[in-house]
């Protein structure tokens, strides 16, 4: 069922206080206590049988800031993630990286493939509103090629560091078997409440989509989060989600592993 323009709203507000809440928490966080949790996180990733089972892998490169721990927010705090991209080299995955783009730089086939997943969320009024940007998972060719990208794009408000625009991308070859995703804040039962642009929402909608024209099973989404990004169950056990928030099959916090529909 559609949800309602004042229910949206409604979601929308608790999105933002969510966000609100857990960033606040954020602050608190030491560079070296992210860098330890990350490292711990992508032991227990390399630990996953799903992750030794994929080959192609979809990585986030983790937002630059200029220092360690920003204070007036706690946007750009988050899992880091250079440890797990250079072990997943080392494990013999292809590694795919994401690059924002124009959305006039997905071919019409991708926008028309879109445009219908769109339809099956929402009223079909609704299904032609595109994005004015989407990911790209771009093929990376060694660590080598990560350790030389730079911040070259900055037309958008997130600034990491992004392959370059002429590298493969995932969808005009094999699709991703797995995709390491990012949020701001998480919970238990595997939601997630992202930034507020619906880059990765969107993006899974489209590959799920390829993939089922391609006649290949749909990635598996893990989340990985900092103890602080979880949301206190005490107080809700819901994170507030619309149809197009998409729900994680594993969320990894630190060594500990949850599982969707395992509670």
């Amino acid at each position: 069922m559609s949800t309602s323009s004042l229910e949206r709203a409604v979601i929308t507000a608790r999105k933002n206080a969510v966000r609100k809440l857990v960033s606040e928490r954020l602050k608190t966080v030491t560079h070296e206590s992210i860098v330890d949790q990350s490292h711990i996180i992508a032991d227990t990733v390399r630990s996953l049988p799903e992750y030794h089972l994929a080959k192609n892998i979809g990585l986030y490169m983790h937002m630059e800031v200029a220092r360690s721990i920003p204070r007036k927010s706690g946007r750009s705090v988050e899992v880091r993630t250079d440890t797990l991209i250079k072990s997943a080299f080392e494990d013999g995955k292809t590694v795919y990286l994401p690059r924002i783009v124009p959305a006039t730089d997905l071919s019409p086939h991708l926008q028309q493939l879109f445009h219908e997943a769109q339809s099956h969320l929402h009223n079909c009024q609704e299904a032609l509103f595109t994005p004015s940007a989407f990911l790209k998972m771009l093929k990376m060719k060694d660590h080598d090629s990560v350790e030389l990208l730079t911040t070259t794009n900055e037309d958008h408000d997130f600034i990491i560091r992004e392959p370059d625009a002429d590298c493969e991308d995932t969808l005009d070859g094999d699709g991703l078997d797995l995709i390491i995703v990012p949020g701001l804040v998480f919970n238990e039962m595997c939601n997630r409440v992202g930034r507020g642009k619906g880059f990765y929402d969107n993006y899974i909608e489209l590959h799920r989509a390829w993939s089922q024209t391609a006649n290949k099973p749909s990635p598996l989404l893990v989340g990985i989060a900092l103890q602080e990004q979880m949301y206190d169950t005490d107080l809700d056990q819901h994170l507030p989600r619309e149809e197009h928030d998409q729900i994680l099959d594993i969320l990894v916090v630190g060594d500990v592993i949850y599982r969707r529909g395992v509670h």
